[in-house]
């Protein structure tokens, strides 16, 4: 059978009706926000170059519009608080857990990047990981402040592990980056407690989610997978399978036998062509009529 061909107008088409970026679909509240990223699953907040991963700062604009350079815009001003509000009420789950990018991830699915995470579901993990080689001791400075000091502000956090002043700034960042993208910590709300009035308030994940262990124990690590696979290609309709690959960092290996999986179960269309781009594209079975040349 000759591979596919997809209409890139179909594609963008639907993209934009499943990310929200039409006028008739905008998000306008905040109840309509966490509406959205409960129905996608996940989004960046602003969004990652090469990557066709929805955000929430279009669906509150209706349209794929530039982020504006000054902060004196409502939709703007819409997309910074929300992301503060809706985590800080544990309604979803924010930070940079993919491409050390903004992301907010929906409860139900938590469970399931939980259980791809190596963590084993108790505070102290952190310990096999760094005496393996696998978090570095900046990281383990950090989690150890919050882990014997509880929610701290992130001033106060630096100095609690030994990064404040100007010339660990990086250090500190690189930290709190790796751990949220490991699953160690979170964001549990703001304070006013820096120069500038504004700053996250951070604590360690399993003591905000003590349940989400043994959530995402009955989640076996294939039935993970499939779910954030297809789900990213539900809102962006069709992705080349590198750039799924990238997004999740999984291997290559792991990429062949989920893509083998997916095919076997009839779920997924592999080996689309897009014209005038690298391929191959995928996206799921029932997307196909949709978005195949006519």
């Amino acid at each position: 059978m000759m591979p596919h061909t997809i209409d890139p107008v179909r594609v963008m088409a639907l993209r934009d009706i499943r990310a929200h970026r039409r006028a008739d679909l905008r998000v306008q509240s905040e109840e309509q926000a966490l509406a959205f990223i409960n129905e996608i699953g996940f989004c960046f907040l602003f969004g990652a170059h090469g990557f066709a991963m929805p955000t929430l700062w279009e669906a509150i604009c209706g349209n794929a519009r530039d982020v504006p350079q000054h902060h004196d815009d409502a939709d703007l001003g819409r997309a910074w608080d929300w992301k503060d509000t809706l985590p800080t009420r544990k309604a979803c789950f924010y930070g940079k857990l993919w491409r050390k990018t903004a992301t907010l991830l929906s409860l139900e699915l938590l469970p399931h990047v939980y259980a791809l995470s190596p963590n084993y579901g108790t505070v102290e993990d952190y310990l096999e990981e760094y005496q393996d080689g696998r978090m570095t001791v900046e990281a383990k400075w950090v989690y150890e402040a919050l882990l014997q000091n509880g929610p701290q502000s992130t001033n106060r956090l630096r100095r609690l592990a030994g990064l404040d002043g100007k010339a660990n700034a990086g250090r500190f960042d690189r930290a709190i980056a790796e751990l949220q993208a490991g699953l160690k910590i979170v964001k549990v709300g703001i304070s006013d407690a820096n120069a500038w009035g504004y700053c996250y308030v951070y604590d360690v994940l399993l003591r905000q989610y003590p349940n989400l262990p043994e959530q995402a124990r009955g989640i076996h690590s294939t039935t993970a997978e499939d779910t954030l696979y297809l789900r990213y290609l539900q809102s962006t309709v069709c992705v080349s399978a590198a750039e799924i690959e990238r997004l999740f960092g999984w291997e290559p290996w792991r990429m062949e036998r989920l893509t083998a999986r997916l095919t076997a179960r009839g779920a997924i269309e592999t080996g689309l062509t897009w014209p005038g781009r690298k391929g191959p594209y995928v996206t799921r079975t029932e997307d196909l009529p949709l978005i195949a040349s006519p």
